[in-house]
């Protein structure tokens, strides 16, 4: 599997250079995301949408551990110039993951026999035992897919992806098969995330053993010390963040139950696809160009930024009526007749997504400007907003759909609003630009 999925990367991608390294990681997990899919109409037959549900709650859990199991340590292993400081502040990476690890098994040992958690957990009772098996292989992936990526092994951390998502797809079918409810779904989920890092360990080892014998307590100490800034600054930011993403689920199955999260949970597995197929791609170019010209030439980043997105507007437009007039029809005959609602969380969901959709190549925009303070602003006005949409209408007795229909509103807002400060922030360069010429010019 590993070796034919490297020829077909070798047979169409770019031959060399940052094009290719893009191309690789977001092709990787682009296809790995349409075998999710393809398999979908299975899986939606083999389990019900309330153990969907689970697995949403399930996925929503782990990712908000994993924003800060690392304390954030791996994205500074890209930092260090020499090896064995990288290979320190990998090893400090790898022991906040397991000291994560170790907290979430007290926490699951506790609840095994004194429920603690709040109610929008309660799905997962009987099913924690997963959570620190799943953090621990998860985090070290994390980990070592960054040093991966310092070494420049893009199609190694592709191939990773695409044997994650074969396995976790093969469990799932496998055990659906093979028994009932949603130990399936959660079980393939975890092996699929400790999947991967074998390759990591194996190339690691063979080539810094040395590197890895001579790793010093002391050294990563100071090391902790010198990138504070990761645990300290940016984890609150990827919470903060990451909890817009994933408190919708959370707050759903509180409220409503584990079905209507189920049925959310395969609106955004679907809806989701366009985004990551075409969005992540265009991102990419985007930022490399918007990284280069947000000093050198603003002007010209604003039309490419209105270029961007007047391309997005287009693409999107016909998906976007399609999914509003077709979505119950279509989700009912692919998925089976218990998926229909699912079809109607995704008409209303379609606005939102298309919304989104325009804004993804640029939503780097604020941080490539280095206006980190409005991007956490706005992280965090969406975080408050996400809460308030599905919150407020079950407290006045409203309906799943009604609190689907409030949160996707919310978030069409929001993701305007962050298109908008993006404008405004590169037309404020733009205008500075001309003025230091204008001046310069009238000096001369």
């Amino acid at each position: 599997m590993k070796q034919s999925f490297s020829r077909l990367l070798d047979r169409w991608l770019p031959r060399g250079g940052f094009a290719r390294s893009v191309s690789i990681l977001a092709g990787g997990t682009a296809m790995a995301q349409v075998i999710a899919i393809t398999a979908s109409p299975i899986l939606t037959r083999l389990y019900k949408p309330s153990d969907f549900g689970t697995l949403q709650v399930f996925v929503s859990v782990i990712g908000l551990i994993l924003m800060a199991a690392t304390g954030r340590y791996d994205v500074a292993v890209l930092l260090p110039e020499d090896e064995q400081s990288s290979i320190d502040v990998l090893a400090l990476a790898t022991l906040c993951v397991g000291i994560s690890t170790t907290i979430v098994a007290g926490v699951a040992i506790i609840c095994h026999y004194r429920w603690i958690l709040p109610a929008s957990l309660l799905a997962l009772k009987g099913y924690l035992w997963l959570l620190p098996l799943s953090v621990l292989g998860a985090g070290v992936y994390q980990v070592l897919s960054f040093w991966a990526m310092r070494r420049e092994r893009y199609k190694q951390i592709a191939t990773t992806k695409f044997v994650q998502v074969g396995f976790q797809i093969g469990t799932q079918l496998g055990v659906g098969f093979a028994t009932h409810g949603s130990i399936g779904l959660l079980l393939g989920d975890s092996v699929g995330r400790i999947m991967g890092s074998g390759r990591f360990l194996r190339d690691l080892w063979r080539e810094y053993r040395n590197q890895l014998c001579a790793i010093r307590l002391s050294r990563m100490l100071k090391l902790a010390i010198r990138y504070r800034e990761y645990p300290l600054v940016s984890m609150w930011g990827s919470l903060i963040n990451y909890s817009g993403l994933a408190l919708p689920a959370l707050f759903l199955a509180q409220y409503y139950g584990a079905q209507p999260t189920g049925w959310l949970a395969l609106v955004n597995r679907v809806l989701g696809v366009p985004s990551a197929l075409i969005g992540t791609s265009i991102s990419q170019v985007y930022i490399a160009e918007a990284a280069k010209l947000s000093r050198s030439d603003p002007r010209r980043l604003k039309y490419i930024f209105l270029k961007t997105t007047r391309r997005m507007l287009f693409l999107g437009i016909t998906p976007c009526v399609a999914f509003m007039i077709l979505a119950p029809w279509a989700f009912q005959t692919i998925f089976g007749n218990a998926w229909r609602e699912a079809g109607e969380y995704a008409r209303y969901f379609a606005p939102m997504f298309y919304v989104s959709f325009i804004n993804s190549p640029v939503i780097m925009t604020l941080n490539v400007l280095e206006r980190q303070r409005l991007q956490f602003g706005w992280d965090a006005s969406r975080l408050v907003l996400t809460v308030a949409s599905i919150a407020l209408p079950y407290h006045f007795g409203c309906g799943s759909r009604i609190a689907i229909l409030c949160y996707g509103a919310a978030m069409s807002l929001m993701y305007a609003i962050h298109w908008t400060l993006s404008y405004y922030a590169i037309d404020y360069c733009a205008r500075h630009a001309t003025i230091a010429e204008l001046t310069s010019i009238a000096k001369a």
